[in-house]
């Protein structure tokens, strides 16, 4: 069986799936027709022999991609209504993740059509449409179970009017949970933050545990600042702000808002972000050598689609500029989450490199890319995948990849012994993403893929 066919196998069990579901249907429903879409298109390009050797390419990825979609409507189409809510943020978080790959596959297959039909074809497919067909399913969904709380649930209640005004309260909640809200990015008043015990000084800046609005947060305190121009600083923050809130996603770190604090003489700069208990991720791997393979390769998969986000956009595609496991923090779940670009033009107005900053940045050249220590300006998407991979090293053996000799420190070598009772999956991506040819190394989006089917496979 090729593999065009083997994905229409598949994309068969999901519609049967779908089309039994009795909790998410919109959801389900959504997913079999974009589904259904992208194989009537691959399987017009297949009569297509120039086109053949492409789409084999395309169908490999979208064969991930439906394996997992298919493992999604199994978890989530036959869902109790507690677990609905109980389960909200990861059936979202999930849902959005299957279909920005289908996006990616989409977007792969209008290169190989006619130019008069990609336009027409794609427009089903851009993420401004997914992400607004997206939360008009959740809606409905949320609709249709709340009809159902109503009309069964009441009557098999005690307490019928304190039960279900509980009920409700939860399913007004929930469709806050639900709903996908552009992060509040905003200007803080001093007054609504609690600074609490100094968690780390720098030469910069100082990191405090605080408190807004009743949530613990981390409140980075700029010193030594040359502000020349406070406008200019606020307007790039509102600018930066907009762009940060395209990238909403659980494993990248939250910013709430920038802080000026003009209390004293000399105005005082503070930028307010989530906060995560554990630390650094290379903090987490020093103290907790014994985490298990289910737990590493979560946080591998954390780590991929925290730089999915970032470079799956329609817009110019955003590079982080210096990936390295200090740049990866996690809470208290072990949920990893990346941090280090964001705002970036507002911080470099706030502060000025300082020599210690200099040295940190030599001593992390082994998370560089082959290509890039040859030639700075050589920096691209696949530059970044080299640098996830020496991250994912470590997150697998808790340790870096070592260099043989100083004549060759730019290709770094990997100790295979590390790596121990290593799951293959994460072994071959590691090995994949480090490749000396940048053409040879894989997108986060086949990395993701890779990880989450792994999980599905140790879950089933």
């Amino acid at each position: 069986m090729d593999v065009l066919a083997q994905v229409l196998d598949i994309a068969q069990t999901i519609y049967g799936l779908c089309d039994q579901a009795s909790s998410n249907k919109q959801q389900c429903r959504r997913l079999r027709k974009r589904i259904e879409l992208l194989l009537m298109t691959s399987e017009a390009l297949s009569k297509q022999k120039d086109k053949s050797e492409h789409l084999k390419e395309v169908m490999k990825e979208l064969r991930v991609t439906l394996d997992n979609a298919s493992c999604w409507v199994r978890k989530y189409s036959h869902r109790a209504w507690w677990r609905q809510i109980l389960q909200a943020n990861s059936i979202k978080e999930e849902f959005e993740l299957i279909n920005d790959r289908l996006g990616d596959a989409a977007e792969q297959l209008s290169l190989l059509l006619a130019v008069e039909h990609r336009a027409k074809f794609f427009h089903f497919f851009t993420e401004n449409t997914r992400k607004r067909q997206n939360q008009k399913d959740i809606d409905e969904d949320l609709r249709e179970l709340k009809n159902y709380l109503t009309e069964n649930i009441s009557s098999k209640m005690d307490n019928v009017e304190d039960g279900m005004n509980k009920i409700l309260d939860d399913m007004a909640e929930l469709k806050v949970l639900c709903k996908r809200s552009s992060w509040h990015i905003t200007e803080i008043r001093a007054t609504d933050l609690k600074r609490g015990s100094l968690l780390l000084e720098k030469p910069s800046h100082d990191l405090y545990l605080g408190e807004y609005h009743k949530s613990p947060v981390a409140i980075k305190v700029f010193k030594g600042q040359q502000i020349k121009n406070q406008d200019f600083i606020l307007k790039t923050f509102k600018s930066e702000s907009e762009t940060m809130k395209k990238f909403e996603c659980l494993n990248i770190l939250r910013l709430y808002g920038i802080c000026v604090d003009n209390s004293d003489s000399m105005p005082c700069y503070s930028l307010v972000m989530e906060y995560c208990q554990k630390g650094t991720l290379r903090e987490l791997l020093e103290k907790e050598p014994g985490l298990s393979w289910e737990r590493r390769v979560r946080m591998a998969l954390d780590a991929a689609r925290a730089v999915y986000r970032l470079h799956q956009t329609e817009m110019k595609a955003i590079l982080h500029g210096s990936l390295s496991s200090c740049k990866f923090l996690v809470d208290g779940t072990y949920c990893v989450k990346l941090s280090g670009f964001e705002l970036s033009k507002t911080e470099s107005s706030l502060k000025r490199p300082s020599n210690a900053e200099r040295r940190r940045r030599s001593s992390e050249l082994v998370y560089i890319a082959p290509e890039t220590l040859q030639d700075i300006n050589a920096y691209d998407k696949r530059s970044e995948i080299y640098s996830l991979g020496v991250v994912l090293h470590e997150i697998a053996t808790g340790k870096l990849p070592f260099h043989s000799s100083p004549a060759t420190e730019d290709i770094p070598t990997v100790n295979e012994e590390l790596f121990g009772s290593c799951p293959p999956v994460l072994h071959g991506i590691i090995t994949s993403c480090m490749q000396r040819n940048p053409s040879d190394r894989p997108t986060t989006g086949v990395i993701v893929d890779l990880l989450i089917a792994h999980l599905n496979q140790c879950e089933s």
